[in-house]
């Protein structure tokens, strides 16, 4: 995964599903050093998702899903440009964890 530049449209499936990932409940991204860009569909993507970890990703500066209700745990490490450009709603966040990165917390 060390070419891929983003995350689009395409990685959600087909739009026909009114929530994508519904069931998922655990999310990595890691090790993604051109990752710039992350694109959120804004459609209450990932309604189950207890735990997102994104490490290793140096370039990413994109917005992250708005509707994390379930979300648990955050851990994002060594993502030097990643800015959090969205509020996200994070309820039921119980660990929050930032390693060796610069992350922008205005939004939250």
């Amino acid at each position: 995964m060390h070419r891929i530049t983003e995350v689009s449209e395409e990685f959600y499936g087909t739009l026909s599903s009114k929530k994508p990932f519904n069931s998922l409940e655990k999310l990595e991204f890691a090790e993604m050093p051109e990752w710039k860009q992350w694109h959120v569909l804004g459609k209450g993507e990932f309604p189950a998702l207890h735990d997102l970890f994104i490490d290793d990703c140096p370039k990413l500066i994109g917005k992250f899903p708005e509707k994390l209700c379930s979300l648990r745990g955050l851990r994002i490490s060594k993502c030097l440009e990643l800015s959090a450009e969205t509020p996200i709603q994070l309820s039921n966040l119980k660990e929050f964890k930032v390693v060796a990165s610069l992350l922008k917390l205005e939004s939250f």
